[in-house]
C-alpha cells in the first residue's frame, strides 16, 4: 500500500499542469477525456491551428458547447502559442515531410498537404466511409477537394 502510494505521488508530480485561465476548466473536462494532459500542454498552435484542432476534436465528439469553443481556443492559443516560450525546452514542432492518409487527422492532412481543413475533413470522411486510399488516384476521387493540391503534394502522401 506504501509502495502504491510512492508510484501515485510520483506519477502525479511529473504530470504536467495546466496554467489559469478561462479555458482550463474546458480543457479538463473535454480533452483529457481522451488525451493525456502532455498531449495538450505539449502541442504548440497557431489561433487558427488550434481552431481547426477544436473543430475537429468536436466533430470526433468532444464535450464542448458552441458559446466555449472561442474560450477554449483563447486559452489554448494564449497557453500554448506556435512559437515555444523562451522558458519551455525546445522542441521540434515543425510539421511531419509525409504524412500518411490512411491514419491521419484532418488538421494533420491539412497541416503537412497544404489543403484547406474543409478539403482534409471530407478527406477524413471519404476515408472512413469507403476505406483506405491505396494510390494517388484513390485519393484525388475525394468529391470537391482540390485536386492540383493533392497532386502537387504527392510526395508527401504515404499509404
Amino acid at each position: 500500500m506504501v509502495i502504491l502510494a510512492l508510484v501515485w505521488t510520483a506519477a502525479a508530480l511529473r504530470a504536467p499542469e495546466l496554467p489559469p485561465g478561462d479555458g482550463k476548466a474546458i480543457v479538463q473536462r473535454a480533452c483529457v477525456g481522451c488525451h493525456a494532459l502532455k498531449v495538450v500542454t505539449s502541442k504548440r498552435a497557431t489561433s487558427q491551428q488550434w481552431s481547426n484542432v477544436v473543430d475537429q476534436m468536436v466533430s470526433r465528439g468532444a464535450d464542448v458547447d458552441d458559446d466555449e469553443i472561442e474560450t477554449l481556443v483563447a486559452y489554448l492559443s494564449k497557453n500554448f502559442p506556435a512559437n515555444a516560450k523562451a522558458d519551455q525546452a525546445p522542441a521540434d514542432h515543425s510539421p511531419p515531410s509525409q504524412v500518411n492518409v490512411n491514419h491521419a487527422t484532418a488538421a494533420e492532412l491539412a497541416s503537412v498537404l497544404g489543403v484547406s481543413a474543409k478539403d482534409a475533413d471530407a478527406i477524413v470522411a471519404y476515408r472512413e466511409q469507403n476505406g483506405d486510399f491505396k494510390t494517388i488516384a484513390d485519393l484525388v476521387k475525394v468529391p470537391g477537394i482540390d485536386t492540383k493540391k493533392i497532386v502537387s503534394s504527392k510526395s508527401r502522401v504515404r499509404f
